[in-house]
């Protein structure tokens, strides 16, 4: 999809917008009556559904850490073979995330377990791609598969090493980074894309909570439920999702997946949310508003708003810097850095200008 001309885009979000908010209020039951009664147009209503079925994945997993998260009174501990859960540490309305160990080897592990009769929806489909795409990378910036299977009482779960950090926003707040060490932080997670875009995997969905920083200072990537192959890669494996579905968080997102575009979406949609990462990290907002607004409101805003350069906010950073992130913030793909090497060389030639 290409993007339409402001004037006709502002009338379609507005359309959208009303819609999906009138939608939104309505119980579940009602609402395929109500969609047929208010979206003669197909595009209008696929929209409609789209933004829906993204605001019900929005905050499908959640990784706190192991300081927080009690465990539920109302959800008992799974058994899954050959490893001790310990305790709840993340969940969602896909499932849940568990502190374990190994029974043998007493390692600590991370187990995602999704229920099966999710099978054939959205969690379960998200899981799967995130097994599939985990299976294909090795890299010491993304959190390493160990084992996926089954389990009596409907369980399928994921195992992956258990990463000792705190999501990127919440490092941020403890230490209060310099600039250098916040570009240091994201050049670290461009060398873990590098390695996946390698692999023919996009991850689509790079956001605070999907980054964690350990106490040493060492980024891991993590989170790839809603990660694609490269199309080719995708067409050989039959491992694709749905073409124009909104997936991600809405204020994280890049133009083009805000814009349903699923044929733009590629590498340089993971540099645009790398760079998006990287503004928040330096200015302590995001540069366009997005505190207090519906979802449709927040895609409206990556699609149209006028982005805050880094120079209105932190005019103490060098000029070159802002300069670099208004283009890769760009809405148009073609006018970013083309892979997230090319981007990490730009970031790498002005830390000089930083020490």
């Amino acid at each position: 999809m290409i993007l339409a001309s402001p004037e006709r885009s502002a009338n379609r979000w507005a359309l959208v917008r009303g819609l999906f908010e009138a939608v939104s209020a309505i119980p579940m039951p009602e609402r395929r009556g109500f969609l047929d009664y208010a979206c003669p147009d197909t595009t209008i209503r696929h929209e409609v559904e789209s933004l829906l079925s993204a605001d019900e994945m929005a905050d499908t997993w959640s990784m706190p850490g192991d300081r927080e998260a009690p465990q539920p009174l109302c959800e008992p501990l799974p058994s899954v073979p050959g490893y001790s859960i310990d305790r709840l540490i993340g969940s969602g309305g896909a499932g849940s995330v568990y502190l374990a160990r190994n029974t043998l080897s007493g390692r600590r592990v991370a187990v995602k377990v999704v229920r099966s009769l999710a099978v054939g929806s959205q969690s379960m489909q998200r899981f799967r791609q995130e097994c599939r795409a985990l299976a294909r990378l090795s890299h010491p910036g993304i959190v390493q598969l160990i084992e996926t299977g089954s389990a009596p009482g409907g369980i399928t779960y994921l195992v992956m090493e258990h990463v000792d950090g705190l999501p990127l926003d919440r490092w941020k707040q403890d230490h209060d980074p310099s600039p250098s060490t916040c570009i240091d932080l994201v050049r670290q997670m461009l060398a873990a894309l590098a390695h996946a875009h390698d692999a023919g995997v996009i991850h689509r969905d790079i956001k605070p909570a999907n980054v964690l920083v350990d106490a040493a200072g060492t980024v891991k990537l993590l989170d790839f439920g809603v990660a694609r192959l490269h199309s080719q890669e995708g067409n050989r494996t039959g491992f694709k999702t749905e073409t124009g579905h909104l997936i991600g968080i809405f204020a994280y997102m890049s133009p083009e997946q805000a814009d349903g575009g699923g044929e733009r979406i590629g590498v340089t949609s993971d540099v645009y949310q790398s760079a998006l990462l990287l503004f928040e990290l330096l200015a302590g907002r995001l540069p366009y508003e997005a505190d207090g607004r519906s979802a449709a409101a927040l895609l409206r805003a990556v699609l149209m708003d006028r982005r805050i350069t880094l120079s209105e906010v932190r005019p103490d950073l060098p000029i070159a810097l802002g300069e670099l992130l208004d283009r890769t913030l760009c809405a148009d793909p073609a006018r970013r850095p083309p892979t997230v090497r090319a981007f990490d060389a730009e970031l790498a030639s002005l830390l000089h200008t930083l020490r």
